[in-house]
């Protein structure tokens, strides 16, 4: 039995709609004025100018026209899986003495088609020299139309013979789901006050990333002191007060503002894009919870295929979701930093995937011990990640060894810390 969608509401959209009045939706515009002062406070202090965070913005979208032109690139390649399947599909159906011949060669297809689209990404963000903000764009987007193209594939093949329609499937680019189905609840009308209300909502939550990584990233000024080990400690202690905010706000932005704008618009029923994550005791059901868009596509399309497929293991079948997992996060950090730092590989396998077997006692003291040890976790990331991008960009390695692959450059080199 796969996912079932209902019509229903996000759990915030019901929270603000039953709070006296607004009162939790206040909290949010309070904290973004706060942070909003703040950082205008910081630019004049310190250049005298303030730009509201456009030249960042500017700076990390200076070649966004470009990065528009790859993710056309991505969804016209989408939109192509749609008619090879198609054909695949009609040749099995005509041929059927061949089809095992037939159901590895569309299978070594699809294959060919994840390795090069990872490939040919790659290769385009170094061509272009994209930065953070663009890269980010194109690799999230690119990974979602894969995922997309997979939950297809994986639910036509199951269900057989193959009734396909290219408008339910050019729906199910843009909708905000990961498991595919011909037809989804949707709702009558289309509420275009709260589409407002969403889009006003994305732009606020992505001027909160902004201001956030305003405060977080050093200036230009600061890098040309180099830091030393205590100072890069007070950093990350420092950091942990921006971190909270800006996982909030990314949170907001990307799993509740954008997921129920791209829903209204569609008609899209079902809107239960995440549970109270913020209620969990455990890793495991903050997991779960945290972004069930991505949950539920790797639990339909990997743990169960994988249980039922290829091995009966509930262990290795974990194992499998946590290593596809990590491994799309650290390609998509790659291309950001643009060096392999293996932080990622740690707080993966060393620390998540063996905390999520584990169910830590039910009182308070634990569920906040919990949640200030993965805030510590996202700002050494934020952190560590930075470090390694300016060392890659200022000092790039032009014949690594393995052992410079291995180790962070921003050690190795003679631009970041001073001992």
């Amino acid at each position: 039995m796969g996912k079932k969608f209902t019509i229903r509401n996000s759990l915030l959209t019901d929270i603000f709609a039953n709070s006296r009045p607004f009162s939790i939706y206040n909290v949010f515009i309070i904290s973004f004025t706060c942070l909003f002062i703040q950082t205008l406070g910081k630019e004049y202090v310190t250049t005298r100018r303030v730009t509201f965070g456009l030249d960042i913005i500017r700076t990390g979208f200076v070649h966004f026209d470009k990065a528009i032109f790859v993710w056309l690139s991505g969804f016209g390649s989408a939109c192509a899986s749609f008619f090879f399947f198609k054909l695949w599909s009609n040749l099995r159906e005509f041929v059927k003495e061949t089809a095992p011949i037939l159901d590895w060669f569309g299978l070594t297809c699809l294959a060919v088609y994840y390795f090069y689209t990872f490939k040919l990404l790659t290769d385009a963000i170094y061509y272009f020299n994209f930065n953070m903000p663009c890269t980010l764009f194109v690799t999230f987007e690119q990974v979602r139309f894969l995922m997309k193209v997979h939950a297809f594939v994986r639910t036509k093949t199951s269900e057989g013979p193959f009734g396909l329609s290219f408008s339910k499937y050019l729906y199910f680019l843009f909708a905000p789901t990961l498991i595919y189905r011909d037809a989804y609840p949707r709702t009558k009308t289309i509420n275009w006050k709260f589409v407002i209300q969403c889009l006003l909502e994305c732009i606020a939550g992505f001027f909160t990333v902004t201001f956030c990584a305003i405060n977080c990233l050093p200036s230009s000024e600061r890098w040309a002191q180099k830091y030393t080990v205590s100072e890069i400690l007070f950093e990350i202690e420092v950091g942990m007060i921006f971190t909270v905010a800006g996982v909030i706000a990314t949170s907001f932005l990307i799993l509740h503002s954008v997921q129920n704008l791209f829903a209204e618009i569609l008609q899209f029923g079902d809107r239960l894009f995440y549970f109270d994550w913020w209620n969990e005791y455990t890793l495991h059901g903050w997991l779960v919870k945290w972004n069930m868009i991505v949950q539920d596509w790797l639990y339909y399309y990997v743990y169960r295929d994988f249980k039922e497929h290829i091995c009966d293991d509930g262990f290795l079948a974990k194992l499998t979701v946590f290593l596809v997992s990590f491994g799309v996060h650290e390609w998509i950090t790659y291309c950001c930093v643009g060096g392999f730092l293996p932080f990622m590989f740690f707080v993966f396998m060393a620390v998540v995937f063996p905390l999520s077997f584990y169910e830590f006692p039910k009182i308070m003291f634990f569920k906040i011990l919990f949640r200030c040890f993965g805030i510590l976790l996202v700002s050494v990331g934020i952190v560590f990640y930075t470090l390694e991008w300016y060392a890659c960009s200022q000092s790039p390695l032009t014949d690594p060894t393995l052992l410079d692959l291995v180790v962070p450059r921003f050690i190795t080199c003679d631009c970041v810390l001073k001992w």
